[in-house]
C-alpha cells in the first residue's frame, strides 16, 4: 500500500469507529485510535526533523522552505534545530 492509500483508510477511521454501537466500545476504539495516531505522528516528526537540516544544510532558506512545506518559517527554524512544538 501506498502513502497516498493509507492515507485514505487512516480518513475512514471516523467513519469506522462509529458504527461501533456500544458507547463504551467506541470511546475505547477511538482512544486506542488517538494514541495510535500519536505515535505515529511522533515518529513522522522524527523523520521530517533530519530532512528539513539537510535542506538547511544544502542551502535552503527558512522563508523558502516555509512556503514550499506550508509551514511559518519561525516553525521551520524549531524543526530544523529539532525543537518540538
Amino acid at each position: 500500500m501506498d502513502i497516498p492509500e493509507t492515507l485514505a483508510q487512516l480518513r475512514k477511521l471516523p467513519e469506522l469507529a462509529s458504527e461501533e454501537a456500544d458507547p463504551l466500545a467506541r470511546a475505547k476504539l477511538i482512544g486506542e485510535i488517538l494514541a495510535g495516531l500519536g505515535e505515529v505522528e511522533a515518529a513522522l516528526k522524527e523523520v521530517r526533523q533530519p530532512a528539513v537540516a539537510d535542506l538547511r544544510a544544502q542551502g535552503h532558506t527558512v522563508r523558502a522552505l516555509a512556503a514550499e512545506l506550508g509551514l511559518s518559517p519561525a516553525r521551520i527554524d524549531q524543526i530544523s534545530k529539532g525543537k518540538r512544538a
